[in-house]
């Protein structure tokens, strides 16, 4: 074989021979739960559900319990809501966007009469750390997203996700996934034109309550436009949740910053993609007391 044979020969095995393929990086255990989660959460449509809230109070030793039953359709937003716990019990909550100029039909109970208010008002938000339109499972959604993104640009999703086993909750067999945040500190941020504490602690994804507590504020229709105000980096510094292996749903979510737990959320009776009547988010409909 000549030298010209021989070159040609050799140029055939690099360009001709199959080369061997870098193979795909297999997801983590974790990343495979929390996907699942994320999934299902942006596919669903609506959800009906019994909600028990336990939530740091400021100033008291034990924490505020409410428990809720909730009908959630995610688009267009509607929400019911009906107290089931003591403090309250039996006032009933409607908000459907677009209506009644996006303020909340609210049936306290006790024979007075329903009325509409601004679902930041002080009168439903009372000693609370949310609104009745962070109902529904788009928050946890929001949340996770925006840590793994986070977790990711410094390549530590699995330093910062960790499966923690299974365990068994209210009956279902529940993934635990703990989710620690190192990069969790406390700077500062100012209020855009027009902000609330609502609107500004939301557009941070970080808690209303924290914001209220770090910088003395009362209400979370407060405005804080210009203010310049101490908040946390994320949500919280420690989140474990509780994953339904069959629904992929989030069915308990227990915050702690480092102070130990400010919030948790634990969720019974869910039902996911309910047909909803026509009616139901109605406050004329047959089961409703507005």
């Amino acid at each position: 074989m000549n030298k010209i044979s021989v070159t040609a020969f050799v140029l055939f095995l690099v360009f001709y021979i199959p080369q061997a393929q870098a193979q795909p990086v297999e997801a983590s255990a974790t990343r495979k739960v929390i996907d699942n989660m994320l999934n299902a959460i942006i596919k669903n449509k609506g959800s009906i559900y019994t909600m028990k809230g336990t939530e740091r109070a400021k100033g008291k030793a034990t924490p505020n319990v409410i428990e809720m039953y909730n009908k959630v359709n995610v688009s267009p937003l509607k929400i019911y809501g009906k107290v089931l716990s003591e403090l309250n019990k039996g006032s009933e909550l409607l908000f459907v966007k677009g209506e009644r100029g996006d303020k909340v039909r609210v049936n306290p109970g006790k024979f007075l009469p329903s009325l509409n208010l601004a679902h930041t008002s002080s009168l439903l938000t009372k000693d609370q750390h949310h609104t009745i339109l962070t109902s529904g499972f788009i928050i946890v959604y929001k949340l996770m997203t925006e840590g793994i993104k986070r977790a990711d640009a410094q390549g530590g999703f699995d330093k910062v996700f960790k499966l923690d086993g299974e365990v068994t909750y209210n009956g279902k067999k529940c993934f635990k996934v703990i989710v620690d945040d190192p990069t969790y500190a406390y700077v500062t941020a100012t209020g855009l034109a027009g902000e609330d504490l609502y609107t500004f602690a939301r557009r941070l994804l970080v808690p209303e309550s924290a914001v209220m507590d770090l910088n003395g504020l009362k209400h979370f229709d407060e405005n804080v436009t210009g203010k310049t105000l101490k908040v946390p980096t994320s949500y919280a510094k420690r989140t474990v949740l509780l994953i339904d292996q069959q629904t992929n749903f989030p069915i308990s979510q227990e915050m702690s910053d480092e102070k130990g737990v400010f919030e948790k959320y634990e969720y019974s009776g869910l039902n996911t993609n309910p047909v909803f009547k026509a009616d139901e988010f109605s406050e004329t409909f047959s089961e409703y007391k507005f």
